[in-house]
C-alpha cells in the first residue's frame, strides 16, 4: 500500500495544454507533440496485455518486481514483490470488486467504487500519461532518438524542466512506436525518483476469467474501503469542534447555498480531521471549501506545482493553481489550512478572493 500511495502523486490533476518544442532527427517520423498526442489517444483505447517490469525508487532498498495482466474490458491483476519474499502484494479487479492484499501486513482491502479503482490502482502506463499531461507548460520536450525496450522499438522522449524547484524535475520516457505504450520511464519529483522499465510485454492477450481472481487466506483482516472513507455529515459548529478551534466559511449569500458539510476522520492516515463544505448556486456546483488544522511539525515546501502562482487571500500570502479543468486556491490562517476548489467555470479567482474577505467564523 505504501508503494501504491507514492505512485499516486498528481493522478487527480486535470489535463494541461501541451506547449511542446518540436524537435526531431532525420530518422524520427514524429515530433514530440505528435508522439505525446498519440500516447494520450492510446490511453483512451485500453490495450490487452501481459507485462513484467522492474521498478526502482530512491528511498527504497532493492528493486520491486511487477507482473501485470490487463484486459480491454477493464479487468486487471497486478502482483508486486519487494526485496524480501514477504513483501508480496496482489491487486485484482474482477470487473465488480477491487481487492488489494498485502501479505506482510496480513491485510486486505476491498472496494466496489469505480472511482476508487482508478485512484487506488492506476497502471504504470496511466501514471506515465498523467505525468505527460502535467509537464506540458513547465518542461521543454524533445525526442532523443530511438531505442529498444523489452525487444520493441521506442521513441526516447526527454523533458527538461524550464525552472528549478518545480515539483517535477527532468523526466525521460520511452514510448512504443507501434501502439504508443510507455515502456520505460524515469520520473523525478522533488528528492524522489522512480525508474520503471518493462522487461517483457505481450500485447493482444486473451485471458480466462480465473486470471482475475484472488483467494484471501483465512485469518486475514479484510477492510471495506468504501465504508472507511465515507464522510460523516456535520453542522458548522460540529465542524469547528472536530477541528478543535474556530474555522472560516462562506455564508449563504449572493445565491450561494451550502449543499453538504462532511467530516473525514483521517487521524490514522494523515493525523488530522478534514472538513469539506460543498456550495451550489442555482442547484449547480459552485465551489468546495476544505480545511484542516495545520500540523505543528509541517515544513514549508519550496517545490512549485505545475500551474502554481502566488496570490494574496485575506491579506495572507497563498497560492493558486490554474490548469485546464482545475482551479484551486490555498492559504494558511491562524493554524488552519484552507483550500478552495472552483467548480463553476464562470466564477473567477478574483470573485472568490473577494468573497473570502467576508468569510464568517464558526465556533
Amino acid at each position: 500500500m505504501k508503494n501504491v500511495k507514492k505512485l499516486l502523486a498528481g493522478a487527480t490533476v486535470a489535463i494541461l495544454s501541451l506547449g511542446l518544442v518540436a524537435c526531431s532527427s532525420e530518422d524520427n517520423q514524429y515530433s514530440p507533440e505528435q508522439v505525446i498526442n498519440n500516447a494520450m489517444k492510446e490511453n483512451e483505447e485500453p490495450l490487452s496485455y501481459y507485462g513484467e517490469a522492474t521498478m526502482n525508487m530512491t528511498e527504497e532498498e532493492g528493486n520491486i518486481q511487477l507482473k501485470e495482466w490487463r484486459s480491454k474490458d477493464g479487468k486487471f491483476k497486478v502482483e508486486t514483490t519487494g526485496a524480501a519474499a514477504e513483501e508480496h502484494a496482489v491487486t485484482v479487479n474482477d470487473g465488480k470488486t477491487i481487492t488489494m492484499y498485502q501479505e506482510s501486513l496480513h491485510q486486505a482491502m476491498i472496494s466496489k467504487d469505480g472511482e476508487a479503482v482508478t485512484a487506488l490502482a492506476p497502471s504504470p502506463k496511466d501514471q506515465a500519461h498523467q505525468l505527460l499531461k502535467m509537464i506540458g507548460d513547465t518542461h521543454t520536450i524533445s525526442i532523443d532518438g530511438e531505442e529498444k525496450i523489452a525487444g520493441r522499438a521506442a521513441y526516447h522522449l526527454v523533458a527538461k524542466a524550464n525552472e528549478k524547484n518545480t515539483l517535477f524535475g527532468d523526466q525521460e520516457l520511452w514510448v512504443d512506436k507501434e501502439n504508443w505504450f510507455v515502456l520505460k520511464s524515469i520520473s523525478a519529483s522533488g528528492d524522489h525518483q522512480i525508474d520503471l522499465e518493462y522487461t517483457k510485454i505481450e500485447f493482444g492477450k486473451d485471458f480466462q476469467d480465473n486470471i482475475f481472481s484472488i483467494e484471501i487466506p483465512e485469518g486475514i483482516d479484510i477492510q471495506n474501503i468504501d465504508e472507511m472513507y465515507e464522510s460523516e455529515e456535520v453542522s458548522l459548529e460540529e465542524a469547528a469542534q472536530h477541528v478543535g478551534q474556530p474555522v472560516l466559511y462562506f455564508s449563504e449569500e449572493d445565491g450561494r447555498k451550502i449543499e453538504q458539510i462532511g467530516m473525514d476522520d483521517l487521524t490514522a492516515e494523515l493525523n488530522r480531521v478534514e472538513i469539506n463544505i460543498n456550495y451550489v448556486r442555482d442547484d449547480t456546483p459552485l465551489l468546495s471549501l476544505s480545511l484542516f488544522k495545520t500540523p505543528e511539525d509541517s515544513e514549508g515546501d519550496d517545490l512549485k506545482m505545475p500551474g502554481e502562482e502566488p496570490v494574496e487571500v485575506r491579506g495572507i500570502e497563498g497560492t493558486m493553481i490554474e490548469m485546464e479543468g482545475f482551479r484551486s486556491l490555498f492559504w494558511n490562517e491562524e493554524g488552519i489550512s484552507y483550500s478552495i476548489l472552483l467548480n463553476d467555470p464562470d466564477v473567477t479567482f478574483e470573485e472568490v478572493i473577494e468573497w473570502a474577505q467576508d468569510m464568517e467564523r464558526a465556533e
